[in-house]
């Protein structure tokens, strides 16, 4: 333990007052929990950190909700669950790529030459605004669309280059889609994001905190100008409007072929930061060929975060996707999904050398995964064109104070509904789903970063655990239908933030990064109770 975090969090509190994604202290918690009197004035701190920032909240003027019914924008998935081909019995996939950069943004050298109000997400910024200084790569939307030639409806699966998106925005984008998701028979429009962070803010949480704090509750009271976020309306309204144009044209390009599924070991390129060090070391690739013999497509899914330029920097990349997708390049179309990586991050010391800034590690780690995908070859299984999927909407109780007041202040937009007229208290809707590729793969839409224990199951035991106490759960590993080989498809829909096991939350007076972005102390629950929920209804159909 370090007594020195009790006796700076009070002075920290202010500079984090939106935490999401903070570089910050952390306990390590493979110590086990801290002896009794140490507990006791954590507790004691935590209580009284936690309740000075709820009445804050519980003082801002807010434009959320009291009520809530299901948005129109929520698609439920397939009606049925299919175990063997049907129809067509063909797999048909859709590819298409376009940049988010708009025009003036920057010049032909790279240099930033737009406004004061875009910023850059990742780490953040308290005093200095966070503006872009240079473009790097590119800053991408990837989109597929993909069909079993069942008749059941096609699953769209789109992947934003970007910190993450909101369930407003996404359910923003679904909104452009309406007509034509039902013209094309469209069941399920999965919008992730890669989580980089050295991407224009897509969340709002890189905007000027102190006029948010100072400013929105009068923007909330009157209505005379927009709540401050980091997030540029016009990039955002660009963004949501280049995101449907990509899935339409994904829906456009669709053609028969066959898919395959392999994988490949990262596992020298990746590491848990965090105590019990469970995660997915693959790289696991989906393989469409097409029957007209045009560019095969390739899905990747992969756990680990892209801060390869680090968590606070202004340069725009989209990180080492980038440049497996350059290491890829005119082999395949490229799409890559984020996966369980909570506290899981990219491991780039093979390619350090003395003087090694950021971007000399990070282009050759992009481009050794991409060599590793390559060199899967036509080591893969065929999938059998079955695609299942459903989804739910859950509420869950946000009891993080930072939460707790950017949410009210407008600062960053989720689907939030007051619980009570008077008081902070609120919930936060989202969204999870169960998905089924083939006979023997199933998929987690994860609306947050994931402990990847919730989907492999482990965790820490009593003696090691912060609160000395166990947690018994079901890994979703387990709750796939027939035993099917579980992957997690993360930051999808939503980024309702981290989702850590319950009994190794530490104090949040600890300013642990995990814990700074857990909306709730009870995520992983709901979200097991949810995913439990979808899966036990489709085994009584």
């Amino acid at each position: 333990m370090k007594p020195l975090r009790f006796a700076l969090a009070a002075v920290v509190a202010l500079a984090m007052l939106l935490g999401t994604a903070v570089p910050a202290f952390a306990a390590d918690t493979a110590e086990g929990p801290p002896p009794a009197f140490e507990q006791f004035l954590y507790d004691t701190g935590d209580f009284a950190l936690k309740s000075a920032i709820n009445i804050l909240a519980a003082f801002m003027p807010t434009k959320l909700p009291s009520e809530y019914s299901q948005s129109p924008d929520f698609y439920p998935g397939t009606e049925r669950f299919i175990d063997e081909p049907e129809g067509a019995k063909r797999w048909s996939l859709g590819y298409a790529r376009a940049s988010l950069i708009p025009e003036g943004y920057f010049n032909a050298a790279g240099e930033y030459i737009g406004g004061n109000d875009v910023y850059v997400g990742g780490g953040l910024s308290f005093l200095e605004r966070k503006t872009p200084t240079k473009l790097l790569d590119d800053q991408c939307i990837r989109a597929t669309a993909l069909s079993d030639g069942s008749g059941r409806g096609s699953v769209i699966l789109a992947s934003v280059d970007g910190y993450a998106l909101s369930s407003t925005d996404v359910r923003a984008i679904r909104a452009l889609l309406r007509d034509f998701a039902a013209e094309k028979n469209i069941a399920s429009i999965n919008i992730g994001a890669l989580h980089q962070h050295s991407a224009i803010d897509t969340l709002g949480m890189n905007g000027p905190i102190l006029n948010a704090l100072f400013l929105n509750p009068l923007a909330n009271l009157t209505g005379w100008y927009a709540p401050y976020t980091g997030k540029n309306r016009a990039f955002i309204e660009n963004l949501h409007k280049t995101v449907a144009e990509t899935i339409r044209a994904a829906v456009a390009d669709m053609r028969p072929g066959t898919l395959y599924y392999g994988t490949a070991d990262a596992s020298p390129y990746v590491r848990d930061k965090r105590p019990p060090q469970v995660y997915d070391p693959l790289l696991h690739r989906f393989r469409f060929h097409p029957d007209d013999g045009s560019k095969e497509t390739w899905l990747v899914n992969f756990a680990a975060h892209c801060t390869g330029l680090g968590a606070n920097g202004r340069e725009i990349s989209g990180d080492y996707p980038y440049y497996m997708e350059e290491e890829i390049g005119g082999r395949a179309n490229f799409q890559m999904i984020q996966g369980a990586q909570m506290a899981i991050t990219y491991e780039a010391s093979p390619f350090w050398f003395e003087g090694a800034s950021y971007y000399d590690m990070i282009v050759p780690y992009g481009h050794k995964l991409g060599q590793l995908l390559v060199g899967i070859g036509a080591g893969d299984a065929e999938v059998a064109p079955i695609l299942n999927v459903r989804h739910k909407e859950y509420r869950m109780p946000v009891d993080n104070p930072l939460h707790l007041l950017a949410f009210r202040l407008g600062m960053i937009e989720f689907t939030c509904v007051r619980r009570c007229a008077v008081g902070p208290a609120m919930d936060l809707v989202t969204e999870t789903g169960y998905m089924e590729l083939g006979e023997d793969l199933a998929v987690a839409l994860a609306p947050g970063e994931i402990d990847p224990c919730l989907a492999m199951g482990g965790g820490l035991d009593a003696s090691l655990a912060w609160t000395g106490e166990d947690f018994a759960f079901t890994p979703m590993q387990d709750q796939t239908r027939g035993g099917r080989e579980l992957l997690v498809f993360g930051i999808m829909n939503d980024h309702s933030g981290y989702y850590i096991l319950p009994n190794d939350i530490q104090n949040f007076v600890l300013f642990g990064n995990e814990e700074i972005n857990a909306a709730s102390d009870q995520a992983a629950k709901m979200l097991l109770k949810t995913f439990g929920e979808i899966t036990g209804e489709i085994g009584n159909e």
